[in-house]
């Protein structure tokens, strides 16, 4: 951590997957980092599943606890921590269910740099950068922009981001179903009522 503090750090949270574009992020902070670009990228979240190759580059790259993290296995206090910590979150999924950690980034007030994908647009509306790259060279563009917002402070910001708690969320998809009327809250019980 000490390492981290006082620097810009770019943090992506997630399992180590081909879909969540880690490849492609890593690609383009080296092309950065070859232009002497001081900046960390942060990734949280162990390995997944066919991504030996990634993992293996990682564990031997150059930049590896010098301007590359890898925290695999760690707990929900040091995960808040590292969003404290952090100048950006980087969400470049190519496709995603949700994007719980946008909302995450929302709640700890870090800006957010995502990958122009329906998902993203629902969860984070104006609240985030997007960008839209096919190649390494084209998302290091991407960063550069945000990076030159960020220096004038005319990033998105996502500190007015609304978000749905896991109980609204819960009562959001229960109504769609209509299987079941809203869960209702009683001191530490959940109850569900089911329709007739």
């Amino acid at each position: 951590f000490s390492r981290l503090n006082d620097c810009t750090n770019f943090l992506m949270v997630g399992t180590l997957e081909i879909r969540k574009g880690h490849t492609q992020v890593l690609d383009a902070f080296e092309l950065l980092w070859h232009q002497d670009v001081d900046i960390n990228l942060v990734l949280v979240g162990k390995e997944g599943w066919l991504v030996e190759d990634l993992s293996k580059r990682l564990l031997n790259h150059s930049e590896l606890n010098k301007r590359l993290f890898w925290f695999e296995g760690i707990s929900d206090e040091c995960l808040e921590k590292i969003y404290t910590i952090s100048t950006c979150l980087i969400a470049a999924s190519y496709d995603e269910g949700f994007g719980l950690p946008l909302i995450e980034a929302a709640q700890n007030r870090l800006p957010i740099i995502a990958r122009d994908i329906p998902v993203f647009r629902e969860v984070a509306g104006e609240h985030a950068h997007y960008f839209i790259a096919e190649s390494p060279t084209e998302l290091k563009y991407c960063l550069e922009q945000w990076l030159a917002l960020y220096k004038t402070d005319q990033h998105p910001q996502s500190v007015n981001m609304p978000w749905l708690t896991w109980k609204e969320s819960a009562n959001q998809l229960l109504q769609i179903l209509t299987l079941i009327e809203p869960i209702e809250s009683t001191s530490n019980n959940v109850k569900l009522k089911h329709q007739k």
